[in-house]
């Protein structure tokens, strides 16, 4: 059975349609905010990726001990009471349920690596749990599209 095409927009505006593993993705310069996607590849360019996926707590608790279990499974002979001291907070839980899920960690660095014959060097990586964000993203397909903003921008903090 046919998998429903999936839609991953790069950028917009003035953009080419192109295929990737099932996924169409559309690049492009936007005309206004100067982003540039659809450059050809030379030598020496440095690429970055910005990612965001917004999560929503329904249960702390819940969520609390899944995260604590995980950590367990990804480092075998850890006790209970090392797993509770080492995911004791939001952004802990969410970093080992990611890693778990192979979105960061040794498993994805691995995987990235093989592509260096391929002609792919692979740079350092960041990550940040950002709390209680105004404006999270829509969980619906292509919610976002009309978006205003830049949706990377952190939120001010209580100190601006």
């Amino acid at each position: 059975m046919p998998q429903p095409e999936r839609l991953l927009t790069v950028v917009s505006g003035g953009a080419a349609d192109r295929r990737v593993r099932g996924f169409r993705y559309r690049v492009g310069v936007a005309r206004d905010d100067g982003v540039i996607g659809d450059d050809p590849l030379v030598n020496g360019m440095s690429l970055s990726v910005r990612l965001r996926r917004d999560f929503t707590v329904t249960d702390a608790d819940r969520l609390l001990a899944t995260a604590r279990r995980t950590y367990r499974e990804l480092n075998p002979g850890t006790s209970a009471e090392e797993a509770c001291e080492m995911v004791s907070c939001a952004a802990d839980a969410l970093f080992v349920i990611l890693e778990h899920a192979g979105l960061l960690g040794d498993a994805v660095d691995s995987r990235l690596a093989g592509y260096t014959p391929g002609g792919l060097a692979v740079g350092g990586s960041r990550a940040q749990v950002v709390l209680n964000e105004p404006d999270p993203l829509s969980p619906r397909p292509r919610g976002d599209c009309f978006r205003g903003g830049d949706v990377f921008a952190l939120p001010p903090s209580d100190d601006d």
